[in-house]
């Protein structure tokens, strides 16, 4: 398994490592309903992200998703522990396959959360990229347009 470079990570260009930043934005409306939103920290991560192949759509996306995957897990051992307080100094006592049972059942339930809220997410998500891309494309009708 290959190791990420020593942090801090630096943003720019390097010998052994490309760095950039984005922030995201997140919302709560009055309703609960969360809204969130990425841009580039600065200019100069945006030139650096997009001077990379495919303008770093891939790296992004997998970068977003894996933190998404370890917000899941974080929330999902959060909530055992809110079970079971004992749960991490049971978890620390296990050794070899015990241990790896125990992460394959939380590994689950995180596919299992992650799935169903994909469910309801992707076609929102798809609707909305889709209008974002035939606005930016010259001659396509806005969407009040079309």
């Amino acid at each position: 398994m290959s190791r990420s470079p020593s942090k801090p990570w630096t943003p720019g260009v390097h010998p052994t490592y490309t760095a950039y930043r984005l922030r995201v934005n997140i919302c709560e409306d009055e309703f609960g309903n969360v809204w969130s939103d990425h841009e580039f920290e600065t200019e100069g991560d945006a030139q650096v992200a997009q001077a990379l192949s495919n303008g770093s759509i891939f790296q992004i996306a997998h970068a977003l998703l894996s933190e998404a995957v370890r917000r899941e897990a974080f929330t999902s051992a959060m909530v055992e522990l809110s079970k079971d307080p004992a749960v991490l100094d049971r978890y620390q006592a296990l050794e070899g396959k015990e241990k790896a049972t125990f992460e394959t059942n939380l590994a689950n339930a995180i596919t299992h959360v992650i799935t169903q809220t994909l469910g309801k997410m992707a076609p929102g998500a798809a609707r909305e990229v889709m209008a974002m891309m035939s606005t930016q494309v010259e001659g396509s009708p806005t969407p009040s347009e079309g």
